[in-house]
């Protein structure tokens, strides 16, 4: 099997990162709102109103807060962006006025149907092909399209070849497999590459807008940590055989990570515990309280099985081992952590990009990739396992080498 090495990173910022405890504070507003608004209640008496106090009680409760996550990027918020940063302290949440579009109307209570929704994915969307390829111009000769967050045939990816007249390059979607997405879309590009005599190069790009998904009227618990985790997230990178990497490195001079080892299982009886589904208005996400249980017990024989396919004893190499732990909430990580017993450092780069950029589902792993790659400080034949888990409940894993 030819070698194949990841690099060319590129996160792409389409809009701008808002601070999450501003986030958090609009979340309350838009909570209020949706929970006094007389399209939504059946009774308008000023007894039967949830008073703003109560849901900002709430809110602090279960939200994720900026000690985890510090500033997310949130696309469909771009054009109440001036009201968060600049207005919102100032504004009384009895009178804030709903912004056109999201608005409570008849016989739609939940905010905009899912076409709505798959509009503002294309409309927003294409900028990022178009910023990847601003900064890597030569045509590649397979181009993968990652996403859970929205569809449209012919796809963004296939427009992007059409309008750069790159007709021998051949599109592959891989979509709808959430916060593990980025391994299966390596996993084909390994597979193109291996069967290409040709070019050398597989461009992966990601394009999650999470926050398409919001559902701004359910005022629970388990919503409010979903709608201050997920983010919205943007990627794009190249995997490469020995040959073309040694040429794109001696012009970029950046790192790569060499592919040594994968592994997937669905583990057992958890069919249920984590979906991602289409609803009329939005993509619906269920995750249960059973997850971590099942990261828990199922983790070491994964990570046992992972090394040994290529003789890696594991508990004899892990304090040597660097780690890209996909952070599904900042407790994922901290159980993953635990369970293999390995230093909280191992894994900062899981904690940094959460921090930085909060869960961005499938396009998570290669931001904590892109810091790794960068970090100086990791040697070159440094080991780096990833992890990921995901509907199914799916594990998913691989087994890099660090490669300057």
């Amino acid at each position: 099997m030819k070698t194949a090495i990841l690099s060319n990173f590129h996160p792409i910022l389409v809009g701008k990162l808002i601070e999450q405890t501003k986030l958090n504070q609009y979340t309350k507003f838009l909570y209020h709102h949706f929970q006094n608004h007389p399209l939504v209640i059946s009774n308008e008496s000023d007894d039967d109103k949830i008073t703003f106090d109560y849901v900002s009680d709430q809110v602090d409760r279960y939200a994720v807060s900026s000690g985890n996550i510090n500033q997310r990027q949130v696309l469909i918020f771009d054009e109440v962006e001036d009201f968060i940063t600049n207005k919102m302290k100032d504004t009384d949440p009895r009178k804030y006025e709903f912004p056109v579009g999201f608005e409570v109307i008849p016989g739609s209570h939940y905010g905009p149907k899912i076409q709505v929704r798959m509009d503002w994915f294309k409309q927003k969307l294409r900028f990022v092909f178009d910023k990847f390829y601003e900064l890597t111009p030569e045509m590649p000769e397979n181009l993968i399209h990652v996403t859970c967050s929205g569809y449209s045939s012919p796809s963004l990816a296939q427009e992007a070849v059409v309008h750069r007249n790159w007709a021998s390059v051949k599109v592959t979607h891989s979509y709808h497999m959430g916060c593990y997405g980025a391994f299966p879309a390596i996993r084909t590009a390994r597979g193109l590459l291996c069967q290409s005599d040709v070019n050398g190069r597989v461009d992966i790009i990601h394009t999650e807008l999470l926050s398409a998904h919001l559902n701004l009227t359910e005022f629970s618990s388990a919503n409010t940590m979903i709608c201050s985790l997920f983010s919205d997230g943007f990627i794009g990178y190249s995997l490469y055989d020995q040959v073309s990497f040694d040429i794109f490195k001696k012009q970029s001079r950046q790192a790569g990570l060499k592919i040594l080892a994968a592994h997937e299982v669905i583990i057992p009886d958890s069919l249920e515990d984590m979906t991602w589904d289409l609803g009329e208005y939005s993509f619906l996400m269920t995750l249960s309280k059973r997850v971590p249980v099942f990261i828990r017990k199922n983790i070491k024989a994964f990570m046992t099985t992972l090394c040994d396919k290529i003789n890696i004893d594991f508990d004899v190499e892990k304090d040597s081992i660097y780690f890209a732990i996909h952070p599904g909430g900042p407790k994922i990580i901290d159980y993953v952590v635990a369970e293999l017993e390995i230093n909280p450092s191992q894994a900062a780069w899981s904690y940094e990009v959460l921090k930085k950029r909060g869960n961005m589902s499938s396009a998570t792993i290669p931001h904590v990739f892109t810091e790794i790659v960068n970090d100086r400080s990791i040697k070159s034949n440094t080991k780096v396992i990833a992890i990921a888990f995901g509907p199914g409940l799916t594990a998913t894993g691989l087994i890099l080498e660090k490669v300057d």
